[in-house]
């Protein structure tokens, strides 16, 4: 039987929750519960979407073995933080931490992916590789995944909720999924500190520019005029040094990413009441059967 997988980036989901629930006005007990809760929900939400029959949670590890290769790799996202985010994040992370290394595996979740030095994209990428034959519903926003489409594999926004397929890739892009990682290649990745090929300039005064994901389509389409100063860039020796370096950076999944097998959960309704007791969550409580339904609790 085909099996329909629901692939959570972890991060990706929580942060969506985090960012959701950043202007509800919390007392001082909700603050440290208010992610789990949200998650709850949106893990719900999702499941009955979807009606997916598994489900995998593709962590993040805390070293990267891409910023071995190219050290101002996310540089950025740590940086210009307001106060008011540095507050945020101190109640959110505490909570992703709670829900990955406690919450989801006493409730009997089992498989909850992820290897020292890789990234949730690596083990999403994995097992769309190795369970090619089965349905599978990414749960991202990150558009590294595009490259991942197939007729079997699909995704949703965690902000929006809305399914994204191959046929929506091609009308948008006008291109196969699998030039995708092409794209990023030659155009570098924004959300990443990933720099495009650059393109030289002849007033050493202004600001260094790059080839960028628009020029990227243009190249990879035959829509870029060869005299132009991007093309030539692209296809000089130092822009094809730049292309290399990057595909070992875009490239899903990353070289030497481990394998991951999906095995049955072990779902307990009386875990997950208990946990909902100790965190005071009464919403779910006063009505916990729909629940027990939908996360195919025993």
């Amino acid at each position: 039987m085909t099996n329909r997988i629901l692939l959570l980036d972890f991060m990706s989901l929580a942060h969506t929750t985090k960012f959701a629930l950043a202007k509800t006005k919390l007392s001082k007990g909700e603050e440290s519960t208010f992610i789990i809760y949200g998650f709850f929900l949106k893990l719900n939400f999702l499941l009955k979407k979807t009606r997916a029959n598994q489900i995998v949670f593709a962590l993040d590890s805390k070293t990267s073995k891409r910023k071995e290769l190219y050290p101002t790799y996310k540089e950025k996202r740590k940086q210009n933080k307001t106060p008011a985010q540095i507050k945020l994040d101190k109640l959110a992370y505490p909570q992703f931490i709670k829900l990955t290394d406690e919450i989801l595996p006493e409730i009997g979740y089992r498989n909850l992916f992820g290897a020292e030095g890789y990234e949730a994209d690596d083990a999403i990428s994995q097992v769309c590789k190795k369970y090619k034959d089965d349905q599978i519903i990414i749960v991202s926003s990150d558009k590294d995944m595009y490259q991942l489409l197939t007729n079997n594999v699909c995704m949703i926004s965690p902000s929006t909720n809305k399914y994204y397929t191959i046929s929506d890739f091609r009308n948008e892009y006008h291109i196969e999924p699998k030039i995708w990682k092409r794209v990023k290649s030659l155009g570098g990745c924004l959300s990443d500190c990933v720099k495009g090929v650059p393109i030289p300039q002849k007033d050493h005064t202004k600001k260094q520019t790059h080839v960028a994901e628009k020029g990227a389509l243009n190249y990879l389409t035959g829509k870029m005029k060869p005299n132009t100063k991007a093309f030539q860039a692209i296809e000089s020796r130092a822009g094809k040094d730049i292309i290399n370096r990057n595909k070992a950076l875009v490239i899903l999944p990353f070289r030497g990413t481990p394998t991951f097998s999906i095995r049955p959960d072990h779902l307990k309704y009386k875990k997950f009441v208990d946990i909902c007791e100790n965190l005071g969550f009464n919403s779910i409580l006063a009505n916990p059967e729909p629940w027990k339904s939908t996360l195919k609790l025993r």
